[in-house]
Formats: structure tokens, sequence, C-alpha cells
């Protein structure tokens, strides 16, 4: 009972955090210009800046309290990632050519593909591979921490991590994590570590129910503050300004904390069709690499999101066409076995 609880909270992370990239980039599409649309595209993506952290969060408890070989670990991790980062990108680059882009010779496309993603959300499958490079040493340094040693860690990560958006709001002339050499402490790391730990402390809440309540109150209120800072900082800047969006930002970090804990919460209620969120949750990493596909060919075709239609609802709206058609797509992909590597 015990696993398929833990089992349909994973899920139920996992699945949210994947449609919230998707709000977030439906909502980005109109950020960049003070209109009446704008207020809605900053509340959407105010509410889903958590997505990426919550991926981590789940890659954190699921990695950092194993014990496997080296060998294992990378053959494992690598082979869930590359598959994909190569056959997205090269679908990518063949769409980009169809449509005029010249990427040269083979020797170009090699390049390329080594140096960075073709399309922008592909930049978390090399975050990722970079990522794992790091989790054997942060698996050692967790299982062998002291409760006390987890939080001293954990707080300097947030400190030297948030520490260039509290220097740009408050006019700090110091660079902390360079003067004292913080950066050991820096980075999307220190999600996994953060995931490891919240999940831990969430086994041992007593009233589970009330602690649900409590973090879906707060993350609301943490997103309602990124909103407003956001506005603030953006008028005072004269120009719409992600800085409190920052996966980095502390502002995130708390809101990352509590949309984890209401999303696998919830995976504990919905428990009983964990069979169903089981199948959804393994189209995740295909309806992440997709999506932006569906996206551009939906706007294009529409033009939903640059109409004058108001905002409020064309976003939600977008988001759901976008991850249904996505969902289907890569469902009909994963009934052939070849598929099941690249999604």
């Amino acid at each position: 009972m015990a696993k398929n609880s833990f089992t349909a909270g994973m899920d139920t992370a996992r699945i949210g955090a994947c449609f919230m990239v998707i709000v977030l980039h439906v909502a980005a599409v109109n950020f960049n210009v003070f209109d009446d649309q704008w207020w809605a595209s900053n509340f959407y993506d105010s509410l889903t800046r958590s997505c990426v952290p919550v991926f981590l969060m789940i890659s954190g408890v699921l990695l950092l309290n194993k014990q496997e070989s080296l060998p294992v670990f990378f053959s494992k991790r690598f082979a869930r990632v590359l598959p994909p980062l190569l056959f997205w990108s090269l679908f990518y680059m063949a769409w980009n050519t169809l449509q005029g882009e010249h990427y040269g010779s083979l020797y170009d496309w090699v390049k390329k593909l080594a140096s960075g993603p073709v399309v922008f959300h592909l930049w978390y499958l090399y975050a990722i591979l970079g990522i794992y490079l790091f989790v054997p040493f942060l698996r050692s340094i967790w299982l062998a921490a002291s409760p006390s040693e987890k939080k001293l860690f954990l707080a300097l990560w947030m400190l030297a991590s948030a520490w260039p958006v509290i220097r740009s709001v408050f006019g700090i002339d110091l660079d902390l994590p360079e003067t004292y050499a913080l950066g050991s402490f820096v980075g999307l790391i220190g999600y996994l570590f953060l995931g490891a730990y919240v999940f831990e402390v969430y086994q041992n809440i007593f009233s589970k129910n009330r602690y649900w309540w409590a973090n879906a109150g707060l993350f609301i209120g943490f997103s309602v503050v990124i909103m407003t800072a956001t506005f603030m900082y953006s008028s005072h800047a004269g120009t719409p300004d992600t800085l409190f969006y920052d996966y980095l930002s502390p502002l995130v970090m708390g809101a990352s904390i509590c949309i984890f804990n209401v999303l696998y919460g919830l995976g504990d209620k919905l428990r009983p069709h964990s069979n169903l969120l089981n199948r959804l949750s393994a189209c995740t990493l295909g309806i992440y690499c997709l999506h932006i596909f569906v996206l551009q060919r939906i706007e294009d075709w529409t033009g939903l999101l640059k109409s004058s239609a108001s905002s409020w609802w064309a976003i939600p709206s977008m988001a759901v066409f976008v991850f249904a058609i996505s969902l289907a797509t890569i469902l009909l992909l994963r009934r052939f076995r070849l598929f099941l590597h690249i999604t």
C-alpha cells in the first residue's frame, strides 16, 4: 500500500509539473509587452514557475536514497536521456530545415547538437546530463549527512543560489558567492537535495491533510508575491523583467517546496487511479519534448494568443489543447516499441 502511495504521488507530481511547463510556455508568449494581456501572462507565469524545480526534486527523491554502482547508475540515466535528446533535436532540426533554415554539412549538424539546444526548451535535457554526472557524489553526501548537516547544506545552497536575485533587489554591492567561494553550493543541482529532504520531512508529518492544505495556501501566497514583485520590478525597469521568475530565486524555491508537497499529497488521494496516473506519467518526457512544436502549430493555425481574445481564458485553453494533443500523440507513438526509448 505504501509503495502504491509513493508511486501515485511521484506520478502525480510529474504530470502536474509537465502541465505547468506547458502553461508557462503558453503564458510567456505575451509577457514581453506591457498591454492589456500582460497581467494574465504574469499571473499564469508566476503560478507555474516551480515546474522545473519540481522535476528536479522528483529526481532527488528517486535517486539520492539509492545505492548502485557507477556503471549501473550511468547506464540507466544516460540511456533514459540521450536517445530523447538526439531524436527530438534531430526532429526539430529537420523541421527547421523544411522551413528554410540551413545547418550546413553533417559536421555542422553534429556541432549544433553538441553545442546546445536546437529549440530552447530542450535545454533541460542538456542540463540533466550534467546534473547526473554529479549525482553519485551528491548521493554520498545525502546518505552520510546528519539532519543538521542536511539543513546546513540546504541553507548554504539557498543563500548562494538566490544571492544574485537578492543582490539585484536590494542593490547590495557584494558578490557573496564569489567573495567567500560558495560556488560549490550554487545551481539547479541543489533541488535534488531539496527534494529528498522535503520528502523525508513529509513522511514524518502526522496530520498530512492539514499539512497539504497549509502547503496549498502557502503556494498561492508565494505565487501572488512572485506576480506582484514581477509587476513592481518591471514597472520600475520600464519593461517586463523576469528576475523573480528565476528558478533559483528565493520565492520560486518556496513555491517549489509547497507545490511539491501539494502534488505528492494529491497523488495519495488519487491512488485508486494509480494505473492511469502511471500511464500518463510515462508520457511526460515525450510531452515535454513535443509540446513546443504543437504549441507553435496551433498558434500558427489559430492565432489565438495574438488575437484580441482575453488571455485569462486563452492561456489555460491553449495549454489544455497543447497538453491533450501532445499526450494523444505520445500515447500513439508509445504503441510502437521503437518510440518507447525516446518518449
